[in-house]
C-alpha cells in the first residue's frame, strides 16, 4: 500500500514538472517572456538616456559657467591693463600739457627780463587793471593750494571710502581749474606791475627776484611731491576701497595718502613766505614808503 502511494506521488510530481516544462516552451509563453524582457529592455534604455542626458545637460551647463567665468576673467585681465594704460597715458598728458605751460609762461618772462618789455602793448594798460588782476591770481592760487590742503586732510580724516575716491578723481581738476589758472594771472599781471612801476622786470627792485626764486621752489617741491603722487594715492585709495579692510570702522588709509599732507603743508609755507616777500618787499619797502619805519633795518 505504501509503494503504491509513493509511486502515486512520484507520478503527479512528474505530471507537475513536465505541465510547466511544456508550458515554458508553449508559443504563447515564449511571446509573452520576449514581450516582458523587450519591454524591460526598453524602460532600461530610456532610464539609461534620461540619465544620460542629465548629465550631458549638467556637463554643459557647467562648461557654460567655467567658458563665463574664463571670460569673465579674461575680461577682468583686459581691462584692467586698459584702466591702467588709461590713467598713465593721462599722466603723460597732464605732464605734457604742465611742461607746455611751464615753458610759454617762462618765455614770457625771459623776453620780459632781457628784451625788455613784451609786448609792446603791455606798457599801455592801466597799472590799477595790473593790480587788480594781481590781486585776484594771488587769490585763487594760494587759497587754491591752502584750500586743496584743508581739504584733502578733512577726507582723509573721514576715512570713508566714497569721499577719498571723490577727491582723488577730483583733485587734478582742481589744480588745473583754479590753481594754474591763478599763477598764471598773478604772473602776467605781476609782469605789468613791474612795468608800469619800475619801467621793466629786468630793472625791478630786489625782491621781485626773490619772489621768483620762491616761486622756482615752489614749482620744483609741487611737482616732485604733489603732483607726482597724484596718480599714486589714486590707485592705492581704489585698492584700499576694494579691500575688507575699508569696510572696517577706523580702517586705515594708505600711508601715501596720509603722508600727502606734510608734504602739502610745506607747499603751504612756500606759499605764505611768497606773498610774506610780495607783501614786506624786502630791501624796497623804505624807498616807497619812507614815512614808514625800516622792517628790516
Amino acid at each position: 500500500m505504501a509503494p503504491c502511494r509513493h509511486a502515486l506521488v512520484a507520478a503527479v510530481a512528474a505530471a507537475a514538472a513536465f505541465s510547466n516544462t511544456a508550458d515554458a516552451f508553449a508559443p504563447g509563453a515564449t511571446k509573452a517572456f520576449s514581450t516582458t524582457r523587450i519591454n524591460n529592455v526598453q524602460t532600461l534604455s530610456t532610464s539609461s538616456l534620461h540619465i544620460f542626458s542629465q548629465k550631458t545637460k549638467k556637463e554643459t551647463e557647467d562648461m557654460k559657467i567655467t567658458d563665463m567665468g574664463v571670460k569673465e576673467t579674461k575680461d577682468f585681465s583686459l581691462n584692467l591693463p586698459e584702466e591702467e594704460n588709461w590713467e598713465a597715458d593721462s599722466k603723460i598728458v597732464e605732464l605734457g600739457l604742465l611742461l607746455l605751460w611751464m615753458g610759454s609762461l617762462s618765455g614770457f618772462i625771459f623776453a620780459n627780463n632781457w628784451i625788455g618789455p613784451w609786448p609792446e602793448a603791455m606798457k599801455g594798460v592801466p597799472e590799477r587793471i595790473y593790480f587788480t588782476g594781481h590781486m585776484l591770481g594771488g587769490m585763487l592760487f594760494g587759497g587754491g593750494v591752502i584750500m586743496t590742503t584743508a581739504l584733502e586732510w578733512l577726507c582723509v580724516k573721514n576715512r570713508q571710502p566714497a569721499v577719498l575716491q571723490f577727491y582723488f578723481d577730483k583733485v587734478p581738476l582742481l589744480d588745473m581749474a583754479v590753481v594754474l589758472p591763478g599763477l598764471t594771472l598773478a604772473m602776467i599781471s605781476g609782469t605789468g606791475l613791474c612795468i608800469t612801476r619800475y619801467g621793466g622786470l629786468g630793472i625791478a627792485p630786489p625782491h621781485i627776484p626773490v619772489v621768483f626764486y620762491c616761486l622756482t621752489a615752489f614749482a620744483a617741491w609741487w611737482a616732485a611731491t604733489d603732483l607726482a603722487t597724484q596718480g599714486t594715492a589714486m590707485r592705492a585709495v581704489d585698492e584700499w576701497v576694494a579691500s575688507p579692510a575699508s569696510k572696517e570702522e577706523g580702517a586705515k588709509v594708505p600711508d601715501i595718502v596720509e603722508n600727502r599732507f606734510w608734504s602739502n603743508i610745506v607747499s603751504c609755507g612756500f606759499v605764505i613766505v611768497l606773498y610774506s616777500v610780495m607783501v614786506l618787499k624786502p630791501g624796497t619797502l623804505p624807498q616807497y614808503t619812507p614815512h614808514l619805519p625800516n622792517f628790516f633795518g
